[in-house]
Order: structure tokens, then sequence, then C-alpha cells
């Protein structure tokens, strides 16, 4: 029996490998999610897994072969998050591969996205530092590199099919023009079934698209004509991204939060991409209008409902420098000596046997108390678990780390699932707008500092 392992099984592409790969009896899968499920069968089980956290990504990865890694994190998954996707994905990658070394996985199978010359969007720069953590990992690791997946329920391609349906005319910037390529959902879909069975392990790169280069003008005229919808194209000679973020937002239905990064990445150019030579037998639908009458003429009506968090959690990741290698220890050595100095003495950071307090002047109890979390595995990893202090509302949930990823390239500072004391506007207001100041002036000190001097005036006191 094979093992494979899926993270991102409840998005639109894991559903659909879900019920491919599950026809397959000598493959036990084990699909991840955020929440607990019970749609399971004789070789599919769910299991519960926070990819922010090292440890739940590392029992998730327990006994597997084949580990699958389908997520791309545009949308927030707490109350409030401080940061960007492109740092969120960056982290959730990171410790896939630790987990996935941990448990001796044999491959790994990414899903990214075509990748333009010159400069790319934040959108496929992200793809490619997550594509980067993969290829240094160690691991065999395919690496897919996809177009615009056209399939019902893809995002994407649910967007396009809804500005199609809902506006009566369309604006068509300069971004139109812009040549893209796309690949069937079921030509995808046999692409990775063959590399989960495929028993050679080796380090790939290869570009998953149709042979076609098709502008999105193009794109949605052809949708336009297959759906019966005749529209007035009304040609822009600009690229107002703003405006069209807006618009394919309002009438593609869909979150801004999405929208916003894809129509970044439509200004790039992909007229190079070629698919690559091995996948050519697995493309079947070679052209955009090949793969339209297999799609779903109606709307796909999802049903839109408040995003509602079991508490008022809060995430929040800063990449502190990109320039040279820290050590992450001295990192969180350098933030406790440094918190004290920048704030005037107001507040002290003291520390005892591996308990540290963060005390404000004048106040008797400590604003918070973290515990040093020893973790003999992993040098480039130090982490605090948040056990207590007037600030927060557990003793056992939320973490502070510092972490390197990809060798030292980057430096990564994180608070997860940090649950406030405060009500949650006042908290909101107040701070955690103290807490991403204090972390900008931080990041720009360190990239000024030499880590081997030390704030003498304010050195931790033992409590």
């Amino acid at each position: 029996m094979l093992n494979v392992t899926i993270a991102g099984a409840s998005g639109f592409l894991g559903k659909n490998l879900l019920k491919t790969l599950s026809r397959d009896k000598n493959i036990n899968i084990k699909a991840l999610s955020r929440s607990f499920r019970k749609d399971e069968s004789d070789n599919l089980k769910w299991q519960q897994a926070d990819l922010f956290s090292l440890s739940s990504t590392t029992d998730a990865l327990v006994d597997t072969d084949v580990a699958i890694f389908l997520v791309h994190s545009m949308l927030p998954a707490t109350r409030l998050f401080q940061g960007n996707f492109q740092d969120t994905d960056l982290i959730i990658a990171d410790n896939f591969v630790r987990a996935a070394r941990r448990n001796k996985v044999k491959k790994i199978i990414y899903l990214g996205g075509v990748v333009p010359e010159g400069k790319a969007s934040e959108h496929l720069e992200s793809r490619k530092e997550v594509e980067q953590s993969f290829l240094i990992s160690g691991i065999p690791s395919i690496i897919l590199r996809a177009g615009l997946v056209v399939g019902d329920g893809g995002s994407s391609f649910e967007i396009l099919k809804n500005l199609a349906l809902n506006l009566p005319a369309m604006l068509l910037p300069k971004w139109t023009k812009s040549t893209t390529q796309t690949v069937f959902l079921n030509d995808l879909l046999d692409i990775i079934e063959y590399h989960v069975n495929n028993r050679e392990y080796e380090t790939k790169t290869l570009n998953a698209v149709c042979p076609e280069k098709i502008t999105y003008e193009d794109l949605i005229k052809q949708t336009n004509a297959y759906l019966g919808k005749s529209k007035l194209m009304i040609p822009i000679p600009i690229n107002y991204t703003t405006l069209s973020k807006f618009w394919v937002a309002t009438f593609g239905e869909s979150d801004m939060a999405l929208v916003s990064p894809l129509v970044d990445s439509l200004l790039c150019d992909i007229s190079h991409i070629k698919c690559s030579r091995e996948l050519l037998p697995f493309i079947k639908h070679t052209s955009y209008r090949d793969m339209l009458p297999h799609i779903s003429k109606e709307k796909l009506h999802k049903k839109k409902r408040p995003v509602k968090h079991e508490s008022n959690n809060v995430r929040s990741i800063q990449r502190m420098a990109t320039d040279k290698f820290y050590n992450v220890k001295d990192v969180a050595d350098f933030y406790f000596e440094w918190l004290p100095y920048h704030m005037k003495s107001i507040l002290h950071v003291e520390e005892k046997e591996n308990i540290i307090y963060f005390k404000l002047r004048g106040l008797p109890k400590p604003l918070l108390i973290l515990k040093y979390i020893k973790c003999e595995a992993y040098a480039d990893r130090v982490k605090f678990h948040i056990i207590g202090g007037i600030l927060t509302k557990t003793d056992d949930t939320g973490w502070l780390e510092f972490r390197n990823v990809e060798q030292g390239k980057f430096l990564l500072a994180s608070i997860n699932e940090f649950q406030p004391s405060l009500p949650w506007y006042i908290y909101k207001y107040t701070q955690a707008i103290v807490h991403s100041i204090i972390m900008e002036h931080f990041r720009n000190d360190l990239l000024r500092s030499n880590l081997k001097n030390s704030f003498k005036k304010n050195k931790r006191k033992t409590a």
C-alpha cells in the first residue's frame, strides 16, 4: 500500500484529487483539514491539522510515503492577521518540509503556478519561494507549474465565468491583451496521479499547460460565446488595475483579498511557457475551446457565509531581514534587550529559568509571560509559549517564534494563535497597532545592528 497525505484536501483541486486517488484501492489517503470532517471511506481518512504549527504538521505526516502540497493562503485563517500571504505561504511550506524530513517522506508533489520572464507579481513570486523551499529540502520533489486551471469550482475560472454571466458589457484594459495558458482540470489530475504512483524519486520542475497561448480578451470572448452571452466590449488603453480589481471582485463574486494578487499577476508575460515534454501525453485538451464543452453553463452558487472564528485569535508574521544570515537565538536575545531600550525603560524584560516576564512600570503583574521551549531538533528555530500575563486571555494557545527559512535566506518572526484579553475592538485599535509599529522598528534596527553588541544599560534582570 502507498500512503499519501494531501495538504489542502478541502479546496477545489484537493476535493477533485480525492475522488481520483480514492478509486485506487492500493492507495491509503490521509486528507488534512483545519476542521473535523466525517466523509471518509475505506482508504480515505481525514485528519485535523494546523499547518502553522510545526508539531501539528509533523503529526499529520506520520506514515507518509508521498506528501502533496496544494495550499495557497491568500485568505486569512484568523480574525486578525498582520503580515502578507507571501510570508504565510513561506512559513507553512517550511513547516511542511521540516515535518516531511522528520517523517522520512519519500516524495513531495507541489502544485504551483507558471513563472513569467522578468519581474513577477507578488503572487507568482510567492509561488517561486515555496518552490524553492521544496527544491532545497533534500526530499525528491515534483514541482508542477500549472496554468489557469479550467474546471467547475476553480476560483480563477469561476471568476471568469461569473463575469460573463453578470456583466452586460465588459471593459478591456491593456492587461486583457496579455497572453496566458490554461490546463484542463482532469488533465492536471491525471498528471498528479501519475506522479503519485511513479516510483522514480528525483526532483523535477515541470510546466503543466496546454500548448495554446491565449489572451485574456480571447478567454473572455470564448467564454461569452459558450454561455450564449452577447456583450459590448469596451477597450481601455491603460492598465488601471485598481478599477479592474474592484469590478472583477464585484461582478466575479469573489473576495478582494483573492482577486487583488490574481489581477496583479495578469500583467506578467508568460508567452514563453511551453508544456514539459514528458507531460504532453497527459494533455488531452489542447485548447480552451476544447475544455469549454465539459464546463457547466450554470452559475456556481456558493453559500456566502460570514467567516466565523472560534475565538478572537491573532496571527502576526514579519520578514525580518534578507541580506545576511542571522542566528535565531541571537535575534531572540537581541529582541528581549532591544524592546525595553526602545520603550525608554517603561517596559522591563526579566528572565528566570527560561521564563521571560514583560513588565510595565507601575503594574504589579506582568503584561506577558513567555516560556522558552527547547527544541534540539531545530537549531534554526526558537520558540516561546505564551503562558500568562494580563494581556492574554489564555495560557496554553499562543506562541512567539523566530526561524530561518530556505537555509537562512530569510528570517521570519511570528506570533501565532494569540488571544488578547482586551475587548476585541479596543485590542485591534490599540495593542495590535502598537505591536505592528514595534515590529517594524525592530526589523529596521536589526538590519543596522551588530548582534554582538548589547544594550548594557538594559540587560535582562533575573526575577
